[in-house]
């Protein structure tokens, strides 16, 4: 079976090129935007993955903002629910089973789950209408508010 591999010639292809032009938030903020946008039926999308020459993609996050809401915030149900699946096969990557042998964790497979955790959190973050500037405000607010509740024995 023959394959070919998907790439595409954008600035993303350039990360250290793209990160001189503008904060790195808003750079993975403008990769997962286009996550919603890209076409998979075309040639020029990133991808490092190797696609059978018969496989037909399907860009299902695409679909999903495509889609009619079955209830409001079902974006937002699917992806909390996206997340918190990937935390739990961040939790398999360790030794959270008391009972058994101690294995040795893989630092890459617990980077790897932690950055499909930053996929859905930024699409999360997008979804409730953050931009990467209110959401370094709000989380300076949030962690001041943390930092006073700790200080006064919360």
């Amino acid at each position: 079976m023959g394959c070919f591999i998907l790439n595409n010639m954008n600035h993303f292809d350039n990360p250290d090129k793209a990160l001189e032009i503008r904060d790195k938030l808003e750079y993975l903020f403008e990769m997962q935007k286009s996550l919603i946008t890209q076409d998979y039926n075309s040639t020029k999308i990133k991808s490092n993955e190797e696609i059978p020459v018969d496989t037909i993609p399907e860009n299902k996050m695409k679909k999903l903002y495509e889609m009619e809401e079955p209830f409001l915030g079902y974006r937002i149900f699917m992806i909390s629910s996206a997340l918190v699946h990937e935390a739990i096969e961040l939790q398999r990557e360790t030794n959270w089973k008391w009972w058994k042998k101690d294995k040795a964790i893989d630092n890459e497979k617990l980077q790897d789950e932690v950055i499909d955790l930053w996929h859905f959190l930024i699409q999360l973050s997008i979804e409730a209408g953050f931009e990467p500037q209110t959401l370094i405000s709000k989380y300076i607010e949030k962690n001041k508010e943390n930092t006073g509740r700790q200080l006064r024995g919360y």
